[in-house]
């Protein structure tokens, strides 16, 4: 079915030299917006997607960034099917050398222009189908404009992870594009294309069909049929429908969207639209992560005024359909309304509300409003042309003004997101009843070492949400540090009960093997690799406890396995070599063994049982080297190889008293 619409006329062309130096000055006005988060940390989900991710390390891993979900995240439950967000990370990894945050935030405001240059030819179309004239490519600018430097859009830019809601924008605007200037991509259906690139970035891309519906409908010349607009966007319909299909089947069998009830979640969500317009027109009060809950009741105060909202707004786009001149502003509204279905409707999410699910929706709105505001400033300037002049001069310099203003407040908004403790601090002062604010503000007051203050913040936390597994393991880690090591493996236990995942094994492992319980360590990390393919940290310790006890075959495996996830992994190569991955004046027997003294002087048995295995690679009869890897693994709780290191020490030199006394302290406390 080919798409039917009318040619499109071209836009009036006066005035045209002012045009590219306003546009120019627009893209550095966007790019001043958002540079000063250039050096802004990696926030929230971008732990488990970029920082702790091993697969974007390597752009070898990019066959399976397109057959694998997994590769998405190190956790499992959230490892839906992204592949070119992924790619996308691996390119950033690789051109900032590790883990810069400059580099993706770069791409971030890279894809934003991209963005903002598509959405030009996009709403001038638009503009020049209800009305062409002159001022359509300077409404059209301003619309673009206000967009990418709204104050709103901040997480969108700020939150790595939101790379997904930037790519698929970029796929579905170019879909439009061949839709509005390509009579053969509307006739082979080749405008598919850009819609496929986007659904591999996120899946409510697939919103283009009924966006597409409502476009035929409201520009096709009369009479209108809602029935040619169905057939016209059938294509695109099944094409949706399929690439749906396909996204949902290639997810991880363990990813979760995490939503609850669907009544109470469809009843809260008019509401959210509501706070979704009022952040448009006044943005303040942004947060990362609401305290909202759903609605228990339809009759609710709120939810009955989003009611009213929602009917108000789809009351206005027929009312507007109706007249030519205002059908762009209808179908803006629409985009918005449309746009919001597929997180904000009845498929419940995790949170009830996101900022950076107004992102796509806010191309809709914002031209809207801008279109509208034009044609207000058009009819107060009445007829005479000296009054529409300057009408139209004072609605440009408001324009400007509102633009500038949004350009300041991103700027400072920006400067919220520069840490994870300035995030979470504002995060948790907005949101005082989400739990996981408060958490996470904690986690930054335990990263500085303040573990009472941390503690507080937890235990707040977890009066909101007691049933929360990371939590927990937080609690568990803030404990430990506190020395309370009896409530520390409560909360472990209780980590892994709540959910028995990857970071409840793997952190529960790392604390074992600080308490001198390294063989429990073993079996909770080989757990924890079951359940996940595991963070570059977790794999340094597993590597770290193998060459400690001599298991040089696990040892091979696992430098193996890292290295094909990180070829530059460092550590990994030296195992893989037979060394230990520590820097030494001289590959020889003495220097390994000082380092080894060293190591055990600093309590760092751990290491100092790596450097004494490499001191015997050069003399495996020193009884010394033995007797003192012995102490380390007996630290360590290897009680059975720490056995054998002292009794070869023992069989090599009978009156090596020392080792006899370190072998009876072994015995005493088997």
């Amino acid at each position: 079915m080919v798409i039917d619409l009318p040619t499109s006329p071209r836009s009036v062309r006066e005035s045209r030299a002012g045009f590219p130096l306003l546009a120019s000055v627009a893209a550095l006005l966007i790019a001043f917006a958002y540079a000063n988060s250039l050096k802004n940390e990696f926030h929230f989900d971008d732990s488990h997607v970029i920082v702790n991710n091993v697969f974007i390390r390597s752009l070898g891993n990019t066959p399976l960034f397109f057959t694998d979900a997994h590769t998405f995240s190190s956790l499992p439950q959230n490892a839906t099917y992204r592949p070119l967000v992924t790619l996308s990370y691996a390119i950033d990894y690789a051109a900032g050398r590790g883990l810069d945050p400059t580099m993706f935030h770069v791409t971030q405001i890279a894809l934003l222009l991209a963005l903002w240059g598509l959405l030009l030819p996009f709403y001038i179309r638009l503009l020049d189908l209800a009305a062409p004239a002159a001022a359509n490519r300077f409404i059209a600018l301003a619309s673009a404009t206000l967009f990418a430097a709204h104050t709103a859009n901040t997480e969108t830019m700020n939150f790595i992870s939101c790379r997904s809601e930037l790519i698929s924008a970029i796929g579905l605007l170019g879909a439009f594009l061949l839709v509005q200037r390509s009579a053969v991509a509307r006739r082979y259906h080749l405008y598919l294309l850009p819609l496929v690139f986007g659904a591999l970035a996120k899946a409510p891309v697939v919103v283009f069909a009924p966006l597409l519906m409502v476009y035929v409908f409201l520009f096709t010349e009369e009479p209108r049929s809602w029935a040619r607009a169905l057939r016209s966007a059938l294509p695109s319909l099944v094409t949706g429908v399929a690439l749906l299909w396909f996204l949902n089947s290639m997810n991880a069998r363990e990813w979760v969207s995490g939503g609850g009830s669907k009544l109470h979640y469809a009843i809260t969500q008019p509401f959210v639209w509501l706070h979704y317009a009022r952040l448009f027109f006044l943005p303040i009060g942004l947060t990362a992560d609401t305290d909202w809950r759903p609605f228990e009741h339809w009759y609710d105060t709120r939810a009955i005024v989003g009611f009213v909202f929602v009917v108000a707004l789809l009351a206005a786009i027929r009312r507007l359909g109706l007249v030519r001149e205002r059908r762009a502003i209808a179908f803006g509204l629409a985009w918005f309304a449309i746009a919001l279905a597929p997180t904000s409707s009845v498929f419940p999410l995790a949170e009830v509300a996101n900022e950076h699910r107004i992102f796509f929706p806010y191309i809709g709105l914002t031209f809207a409003v801008v279109h509208g505001g034009w044609l207000v400033a058009r009819r107060l300037a009445g007829r005479p042309a000296r009054s529409a002049r300057a009408v139209e001069l004072a609605a440009g310099l408001a324009m400007a003004l509102i633009i500038v203003v949004h350009v300041v407040g991103t700027r400072t908004r920006n400067e919220t997101w520069r840490t994870e403790e300035s995030l979470w601090r504002d995060t948790a002062e907005k949101s005082p009843g989400n739990g996981r604010a408060l958490m996470n503000y904690g986690l930054t007051q335990m990263a500085a070492g303040r573990h009472a203050i941390a503690k507080s913040y937890f235990e707040r936390a977890l009066v909101l949400t007691p049933n929360y597994s990371t939590l927990q393991i937080n609690l568990a880690i803030v404990d430990g540090a506190l020395g309370q090591k009896e409530t520390a493996e409560q909360h472990f236990r209780a980590a892994i009960r709540l959910k028995d995942d990857f970071d409840g094994n793997y952190f529960l492992a790392r604390w074992l093997a600080q308490s001198g319980r390294a063989p429990e360590a073993v079996a909770y990390l080989r757990a924890a690799f079951a359940r996940g393919p595991g963070t570059p940290d977790a794999r340094s310790l597993a590597m770290r406890l193998a060459a400690a006890r001599g298991a040089a075959s696990e040892l091979a495996t696992l430098a193996r396995q890292s290295l094909a996830f990180d070829p530059d992994d460092a550590a990994a190569a030296a195992y893989a070599a037979g060394r230990a991955p520590f820097p030494v004046a001289r590959d020889d027997y003495s220097a390994w063994f000082e380092l080894g003294a060293q190591k055990t002087g600093s309590g760092n048995d751990l290491d100092a049982a790596i450097a004494y295995r490499q001191a015997l690679r050069f003399d495996p009869r020193s009884a010394d080297a033995l007797n003192n890897l012995g102490w380390s693994l007996a630290k360590l709780g290897f009680k059975l190889e720490a056995r054998d290191a002292f009794t070869q020490a023992i069989a090599l030199r009978p009156e090596f008293d020392l080792a006899r006394r370190n072998l009876l302290w072994l015995e005493s406390l088997r």
